[in-house]
């Protein structure tokens, strides 16, 4: 009995630990991509010198989302609940998008990048907020 009250209390402590080290690493990434866009846009003038010309608005849409996932993501260390929340809404809403202007029925091969990375953004959300609700129970307990 006191080894399973012992392992309920580890469990949110591993659980956000994993989720600490899954943002940091797609924190690092965004950083890299801001980076690399800022960089591009100082010396060219221009964020994407290689981008099509005359396409739709929503295109732009996905990219604004995972980037608020991120700063999503940056916010759970401090605050789990509302970064998981900021984190799972702009996900959810970034899947709305793709499952409208992008299904799934259309060439599934190119479909696994937009929708791997943003299951990567979901998942540490969830683990946030899944740790935020286990703490929460934890101190009810007490």
């Amino acid at each position: 009995m006191e080894e399973n009250a012992k392992l309920e209390k580890k469990a949110p402590s591993r659980l956000l630990l994993i989720a600490k080290i899954w943002s940091v690493v797609v924190i690092a990434i965004g950083v890299f991509i801001f980076a690399g866009y800022a960089a591009n846009f100082f010396t060219t003038g221009v964020t994407d010198p290689y981008a099509a010309e005359n396409y739709p608005f929503i295109e732009n849409i996905p990219p604004l989302f995972s980037f608020i996932c991120i700063i999503g993501l940056a916010l759970a260390w401090k605050w789990k609940l509302v970064g998981g929340l900021i984190a799972i809404i702009f996900s959810a809403a970034n899947y709305v998008i793709f499952f409208i202007h992008w299904p799934l029925t259309e060439n599934i091969n190119f479909l696994f990048a937009p929708y791997g990375i943003n299951t990567l953004l979901l998942i540490p959300g969830i683990m946030f907020v899944l740790c935020w609700r286990k703490a929460r129970k934890l101190q009810n307990n007490l």
